[in-house]
């Protein structure tokens, strides 16, 4: 054999009973590890979040980017699911089916902990928007209160006036388009984790199915060893039955001979 045989040898992909489940098990450790980083960095949004003055833009990534944790993680619990499923496979492997599970469970938990935060810190936020924005309009009422108080203002001062009445309006009606759309992201966050917690249903029932396959078996298992155990006694009593009648057979044998030879003996004496 040359080297560049047994070059191929070591490159050629090690043989596997079950590569379907090698297969799954391996895209769902790369989406596990894809998805802890990024709840790292959503960890580190959230943080700065809290912080006095923090940027609308920081709660702008933060939001897209638990959108984004959130479609991948629906995903990889399908395919937690679908591992869950595989039943025949070895010891190694069912080994390697708990732990990814149980690391999909801790992600999954994780996620929706830092879900209910971003939701909490949205809600503050709309309500402080809010504030600013009665504030702001009660402003503006009261600039149009004293605009028209003023008899003596000129044209110049009018001008300016309504300028900045149109300004304020337009700051108004950006205000709220930014509460309208923190509104609708906390519903989609609020959607998001009951949908997620479906996924934990979803193991749960697996679960629970499994165990129902485990207990029909080990009823069988009883059943199979009611019937044995019954077999053994019918068999223990045919033994002794046949025992029994063999006893009889010889003692009817020895009264026969008896018989015979008292017969032949007077047979004889005669």
């Amino acid at each position: 054999m040359s080297f560049a045989d047994n070059v191929d040898l070591e490159t050629q992909t090690p043989y596997s009973d079950s590569p379907e489940f090698d297969s799954l098990s391996e895209r769902i450790s790369t989406a596990l590890f894809e998805v802890n980083t990024k709840l790292g960095t959503l960890q580190s949004h959230l943080k700065a979040l809290v912080k006095p003055n923090a940027s609308h833009t920081i709660e702008e990534r933060a939001v897209s980017l638990a959108d984004d944790i959130r479609n991948q993680i629906k995903h990889l619990g399908e395919l937690v699911v679908d591992l869950k499923r595989e039943e025949t496979i070895a010891a190694a492997q069912r080994f390697t089916q708990s732990k990814l599970e149980r690391e999909f469970k801790t992600a999954l938990e994780e996620f929706q902990e830092m879900q209910r935060r971003l939701a909490e810190i949205q809600r503050k936020s709309v309500i402080k928007a809010k504030d600013a924005q009665n504030k702001k309009q009660q402003n503006l009422i009261d600039d149009l209160v004293d605009h028209e108080e003023e008899n003596d203002s000129t044209f110049e001062h009018q001008q300016a006036q309504e300028q900045q009445e149109l300004l304020n309006q337009h700051e108004l009606d950006y205000q709220q388009n930014l509460i309208q759309e923190r509104e609708a992201e906390i519903q989609d966050i609020e959607q998001g984790i009951e949908e997620l917690n479906e996924i934990f249903t979803d193991l749960g029932a697996i679960v629970s199915e499994q165990g129902t396959i485990i207990d029909n078996i080990e009823a069988n298992v009883y059943n199979i060893a009611g019937s044995t155990r019954a077999a053994a006694t019918e068999l223990t009593k045919a033994a002794r039955y046949q025992r029994s009648s063999r006893g009889k057979a010889f003692c009817f044998l020895i009264v026969l001979l008896v018989i015979l030879g008292v017969i032949l003996l007077a047979v004889f004496l005669g």
